[in-house]
């Protein structure tokens, strides 16, 4: 039974996107980040994350500055870094019954690396000659969203990097740019309009981000550093912005100008940022963890001590009991307390209060250890990985410097992430305000889009050889993209090209089946496909819309374009939740209880509960688990054939 372009296409989506997903979720074990190979380990032959790994030698260790870091850098100091995280188990969305920060961010992770993935493993497929000189209507919805693919076509297989380079160094206005420029830049403006309403407006966890976002920009010492930036002297001004960042502040900063040996003790601002943030939520965290203790139908205080030592107990103890709750369908605080030889009779209120009290414990470790381990670890892993950057960087810095007004860009930086946390806050004093849309932060990127222009100009400007480093990586980047024309298949006649490079991978893993086994697949793989048709229509309706209500003062779209929105939410809609009762069914994270106890912020207060429901006519992932069972293995030895391939 042959495979059809349109299967192929939907079996590469499915593989890769699982496959991202997994390689994500194990960069919090130990074992994978010893088995990571290349940067971080000389050693093994076969990497514990392919896809990542690939990634990272296609784009990340080619980067101007990254590229001259030495080998103790990344097998030392990151590969201990991470390790130390690693060890510390940070708690799952499943204990917690909410979707977490990490989870949020984890998960949009996934859905990027999934598409860079196919980009460079499949190719982007190469059309018919182009027509450089083509007017394109920016007040056109479908003018702009074919801009996109012809931006693509000349990116990976023209000249237009050469043609942007060349003209951006002449002028910081868009419009002076060519026509097609003009229509990707709105395209792109969109898509990213979209990313920050969606984790900030739409996201359950997103209201209580945006705290964190605020904080960390009320301590950074904006003037001190502007002032800095102004020092006409390169060097001069490099050196006060380590001192200012990364000096220690304790009393062998003192000893050390007496000759004394350095020492890792204390903390440097950036460290000082990172626990004054996080310290505040523990302070708000304990206070909620009081005010259970002395509720009314609180559990024992024997009760409550065994929830507690449950977070400090080992990663294998914590995934015994989270296996335990989802086989029994018992909550994890039935099983933690039934482990524990307390009393397991809660009545509804006390066992309700048990799964916020669990939480909040949680949450309170999570934080202490982050703080141990990026401020008070020993030796210190996370200073001196970014001494490391700085020295990498310095002909970067020095270069940046004499080309950019290095201190106004950081004032435009202030002041776009001032108006981002104002705009996107929603609080119950505002409940009569109507929500943000995804056409006003299309607004606000236009606002600010001037200043990252005519930083791009002064830079390509001013800065000849920084020109020229930043040229030659996005044109080896964008190569990266490009098919093998000689392997490659034709696209089908709905313009559907398959799986690009890996087409005859992917059918020679579905003709090993069994005849029942690929009827089975090829079931899962048409209803996928449609799925993904769908799915693209819709994205497309809606940004046809936002790029037509951006023109003027129109505001409607509340979900907004891209489909890596509708993979991102897929991800975290799948994730198991604990039952909310001591026994029942385990809940997902797109479950209503599990989405109003997201919203709970850390001092209890629920962020953004009178947003209405997002108008996300997305339709749902159908059920590939046997396409998976049968073909995620195989392709998974695939990736690693192709890592090491890569070098």
């Amino acid at each position: 039974m042959a495979i059809s372009s349109v299967q192929c296409h939907a079996l590469f989506d499915i593989l890769t996107h699982q496959e991202a997903y997994e390689e994500i979720q194990s960069l919090k074990h130990l074992m994978t980040i010893n088995n990571f190979g290349y940067p971080l380990d000389l050693r093994s032959d076969e990497p514990s994350a392919p896809m990542i790994q690939a990634l990272v030698k296609r784009f990340l260790l080619i980067l101007p500055g990254l590229r001259d870091v030495p080998q103790d850098f990344w097998q030392r100091k990151i590969k201990e870094l991470f390790g130390a995280l690693a060890k510390a188990d940070l708690s799952e969305s499943y204990d917690k019954g909410s979707i977490g920060i990490r989870k949020t961010l984890s998960t949009a992770c996934a859905a990027m690396v999934e598409y860079c993935a196919r980009g460079t493993l499949g190719g982007y497929q190469k059309r018919g000659t182009l027509n450089p000189d083509r007017d394109y209507d920016l007040a056109n919805p479908d003018d702009v969203a074919l801009a996109w693919d012809d931006f693509l076509q000349q990116v990976v297989y023209g000249d237009f990097l050469d043609r942007t380079f060349a003209k951006a160094a002449t002028t910081d206005k868009l419009t002076d740019h060519e026509s097609l420029m003009q229509a990707t830049h709105e395209y792109v403006l969109v898509i990213m309009a979209s990313f920050l309403h969606y984790i900030l407006v739409i996201s359950p966890r997103g209201q209580s981000l945006l705290p964190l976002l605020a904080r960390t920009k009320d301590l950074f010492p904006w003037y001190i550093v502007g002032k800095t930036l102004k020092v006409g002297n390169a060097a001069t001004m490099l050196n006060g912005m380590v001192r200012i960042m990364l000096a220690k502040l304790n009393m062998s900063t003192v000893t050390q100008w007496f000759g004394a040996e350095r020492s890792d003790k204390g903390m440097n601002l950036l460290q000082q940022i990172i626990s004054t943030v996080l310290g505040w939520d523990i302070k708000e965290l304990e206070k909620r963890a009081i005010i259970i203790e002395r509720a009314a139908d609180v559990p024992s205080k024997q009760q409550l001590q065994c929830l507690k030592d449950y977070c400090s107990q080992s990663a294998g103890e914590h995934d015994q009991c989270r296996l335990k709750s989802a086989k029994a369908s018992r909550s994890i605080v039935a099983v933690v307390l039934e482990k524990s030889s307390c009393p397991s009779d809660l009545s509804e209120p006390q066992h309700k209060l048990a799964l916020d009290y669990i939480a909040v414990q949680l949450a309170i470790r999570d934080r202490e250890e982050l703080v141990k381990v990026l401020c008070h670890h020993q030796p210190d892993l996370f200073t001196s990985s970014v001494e490391d950057l700085v020295k990498v960087y310095d002909p970067i810095i020095r270069a940046l410097h004499n080309a950019v007004d290095l201190s106004a860009g950081m004032g435009d930086l202030q002041s776009f992430l001032h108006d981002l946390v104002e705009m996107s806050r929603v609080s119950a004093k505002s409940a009569d305000k109507k929500p943000m849309s995804v056409e006003d932060y299309v607004r606000l990127l236009k606002k600010h889009q001037g200043s990252s222009h005519r930083f791009i100009h002064q830079a390509l400007k001013n800065g000849k050889e920084l020109s020229q480093w930043y040229s030659d990586y996005v044109k080896h980047a964008a190569a990266q993209y490009r098919q093998n024309s000689e392997d490659s298949p034709p696209a089908s006649e709905d313009g559907i090209a398959g799986a690009g490079d890996l087409t005859q991978d992917l059918r020679e893993l579905i003709l090993a089946l069994s005849d029942d086994d690929r009827s089975l697949v090829s079931s899962e793989l048409d209803k996928y496909g449609e799925y993904l048709q769908r799915l693209s229509r819709e994205s497309q309706a809606r940004m046809k819309t936002v790029i037509k209500n951006s023109i003027t003062e129109k505001s409607e779209i509340s979900y907004g374009p891209g489909t890596f929105l509708a993979k991102w939410q897929a991800l975290i809609n799948a994730t198991p939740i604990t039952p909310a009762t001591a026994k029942g069914e385990v809940r997902h994270g797109g479950n209503d209880s599990v989405q109003e106890a997201t919203r709970v912020d850390v001092d209890g207060s629920k962020k953004g509960s009178f947003l209405p429901s997002r108008e996300n006519t997305d339709p749902q992932p159908p059920d590939v688990s046997n396409t998976l069972r049968l073909l995620l293995p195989g392709f998974r030895k695939l990736l690693v054939r192709i890592s090491n391939q890569s070098g």
